[in-house]
């Protein structure tokens, strides 16, 4: 999967490049904010330690080798700032292939990298992978990715929900 822009590049997970990353950012009130904003419930989110992240990568790469979901790292100026990954099975009742997005530096956010980055996950899913329509899901208050979602033309598919924790969600969906 390329990323579709020069300054950006897409990896495959590392354990010691990447949990170093998810360590230093997990530790700060943004990254909790933005996990919260992803859908997080605050009774979910750990204390971030480098142990713990090391099983995350390990994790997407394990997903990986198991044919359920493909994550790239997200770099840029050599710097891992998130993820994007494809999850090719119904997960959180969303239908596969489902496109998601991390930045967790915030100093990338606001630059079109999620959108270029996510536009390259759609067609890898596309051209690659062969599926005709991507599914994602997004909390209905992270303005962020509901922009980011429809610059790339997903449009609503279902009604808002809300899940167990009391957190409202909208599915979306991208017909070719």
């Amino acid at each position: 999967m390329e990323s579709g822009r020069d300054d950006v590049r897409l990896l495959n997970p590392d354990i010691e490049r990447d949990a170093l990353f998810a360590f230093g950012w997990f530790s700060r009130p943004e990254g909790r904010q933005t996990l919260l904003s992803m859908g997080n419930a605050e009774h979910e989110i750990l204390t971030s330690t480098i142990e713990g992240e090391k099983n995350t990568i390990r994790d997407f790469i394990r997903l990986e080798a198991d044919k359920q979901q493909i994550t790239r790292m997200i770099s840029v100026d050599d710097k891992t700032i998130g993820a994007v990954w494809i999850e090719l099975y119904e997960n959180h009742g969303v239908k596969p292939p489902s496109v998601h997005i991390i930045i967790g530096d915030p100093e990338y956010r606001g630059k079109g990298i999620g959108a270029s980055v996510m536009r390259s996950a759609i067609d890898y899913a596309r051209h690659e992978l062969g599926y005709k329509t991507i599914y994602s899901r997004h909390l209905v208050a992270n303005q962020a990715i509901i922009s980011v979602n429809k610059s790339l033309g997903f449009e609503n598919d279902g009604e808002p929900y809300c899940d167990a924790n009391g957190l409202t969600w909208q599915n979306v969906k991208l017909a070719s």
